[in-house]
């Protein structure tokens, strides 16, 4: 099955989608932040214009009416300290103006209703107020009838009235600011709605295509997946969506193909084992049926042979020469020792039949047994046993005894001048236990180390050494049997040293002390 083809891939519809979302989002918050800057300037030319514009030009005109309420005092009173409002407010006149012609710099339309102002304010001071000022310093009589005059009166009436002009302009740009305040923040609110609804829109849009793409094809893939894993393993899974997804799809079908193949591969090489396991069961069968057959078979005649020649050479000893006797002692001997290889092979091929039967082994008993089968050669021998704390683990305890008794057995066996000493010892490690049985008797060539595990392999003519060179492979079959290992340790004290171990699979609480 083959990736399908065509179609906009999963990157390309992501950096797409990215591309125009990034793109809608800029101009979106370009236009939010163009309204927000429209707003603070129209706030700003609120507050810092228009607003103290209206502040000044009423404290403009207050400083003119103290201007004439010191000259109109000046004048009736005739001293000099009245005169002083009209010093202040002049002053005060001039920084309101100056502030003032400072804030309406830019607008143009106001410019004439402040000429006129400015005019009508020359005019009262030349005709009014100076004139008033000089004739009261010179004790002019005519100076009250200027101040109070109606003509006196209708100069400072039109400075009121360009005053209230300026102050009319002045509150209506105030207001038009206000407004045009307003707007701008409307339409930021109206430029954050329409962001908020196009990104909600935007979001809706791209969860749309997210669960179109790539949800819904990830969804139906996993629960095709789901319907092979619970053992459908002959649905064919089909993927839609993006190619990236295809393609996974396809994977997935292809690893799903491939299980099936081996899976029906499994089950022919089970089947088979089947067969062969069963083959092999009938085969063992046969073989342990033949085999004590055999050994019943082969001893009966060997016995009989053995026992007949030494009939011959009880009832016709006195007949037969030295040669005869001979020949009579070999036939016995090689039919005793035929019979005790019959007996270690079967014993060797019964190691290993099953291990359902492991049950926990205190290896200080089956020491003392192994050793209570070897009582009469260890007391002929004045060997000397030495035994350390032994363990209890899991294993088979008539296989454990025959271990201890080919190792002890050995030792007795292959001693050298002094009286044979056996040292037996346990030690606990990660994986187990390890057994060490050391003597100090002839020992072993280290190059010989794995031959001597070999069946039927000697290093001793049998005239020096008797044996059938079994033992130490059944050794070896044993402690394999207890999925443990067992070798000559090199080195150490002269004798031989042989270790083993045994695992600890399932560790049974409290060692006993031999």
């Amino acid at each position: 099955m083959s990736p399908p083809a065509g179609g906009r891939s999963l990157r390309r519809r992501v950096g797409q989608a990215f591309a125009a979302v990034l793109i809608v989002f800029l101009v979106l918050l370009a236009t939010v932040i163009g309204a927000l800057v429209v707003f603070i300037r129209k706030g700003d030319d609120l507050v810092e214009r228009w607003q103290p514009a209206v502040t000044t030009s009423q404290r403009l005109l207050a400083d003119l009416v103290n201007q004439e309420i010191g000259v109109r005092g000046y004048a009736l009173g005739k001293r000099s300290e009245f005169l002083q409002p009209y010093y202040a407010g002049r002053a005060e006149q001039n920084k309101d103006e100056t502030r003032l012609r400072g804030l309406i710099a830019n607008v143009p339309e106001l410019q004439p209703d402040f000429a006129a102002f400015d005019a009508s304010v020359t005019s009262w001071r030349t005709h009014v107020a100076t004139p008033t000022i000089v004739r009261v310093r010179r004790s002019d009589s005519t100076a009250f009838a200027i101040a109070y005059s109606g003509q006196a009166k209708a100069s400072f009436d039109k400075i009121r009235a360009r005053a209230a002009a300026i102050f009319d302009d002045l509150l209506a740009g105030q207001q038009a600011a206000g407004r045009a305040r307003a707007r701008a923040l409307a339409f930021v609110w109206i430029t954050v709605g329409i962001t908020t609804g196009l990104i909600t829109i935007t979001g809706y849009i791209i969860w749309r295509g997210v669960r179109r793409s790539v949800l819904d094809p990830v969804e139906s893939l996993a629960a095709q997946t789901r319907q092979v894993v619970g053992g459908d393993l002959r649905r064919g899974i089909v993927a839609t969506g993006p190619p990236e997804i295809a393609r996974l799809g396809t994977d997935v079908d292809e690893m799903r193909a491939r299980i099936v193949d081996e899976l029906a591969q499994v089950d022919r090489a089970r089947a088979e084992l089947v067969a062969r396991s069963e083959n092999l069961a009938r085969s063992n069968a046969d073989l342990e049926q033949f085999a004590y057959v055999a050994s019943h078979d082969l001893s009966e005649p060997l016995r009989k042979v053995a026992n007949f020649c030494q009939l011959l050479e009880r009832q016709y000893g006195p007949q037969l020469d030295d040669k005869a006797r001979q020949y009579i002692y070999f036939a016995v001997d090689g039919a005793k020792r035929m019979q005790i290889l019959i007996g270690d092979l079967l014993a060797f091929s019964r190691v290993g039949r099953s291990a359902e039967q492991f049950d926990p082994v205190d290896t200080g008993v089956a020491l003392s047994r192994a050793m209570a089968n070897l009582d009469q050669r260890i007391s002929a021998a004045d060997a000397v046993i030495v035994r350390g704390s032994m363990p209890t683990v899991r294993g088979d305890q008539t296989l454990l005894t025959a271990l201890f008794q080919n190792l002890v057995g050995n030792a007795i066996k292959y001693r050298g001048e002094d009286p044979p000493r056996v040292e037996i010892s346990s030690a606990r490690r990660d994986d187990g236990w390890l057994f060490t049985v050391s003597d100090n008797g002839i020992g072993i060539e280290y190059k010989y180390a794995e031959r001597i595990f070999a069946i039927f392999q000697r290093l001793h003519l049998r005239d020096e050494y008797g044996g059938t060179g079994i033992g130490l492979a059944l050794c070896r079959k044993i402690v394999e049997f207890h999925d443990g290992r067992i070798w000559l340790a090199r080195g150490g004290p002269p004798g031989a040293t042989f270790q083993f171990t045994v695992p600890d699979t399932e560790p049974v609480p409290g060692d006993r002390q031999a």
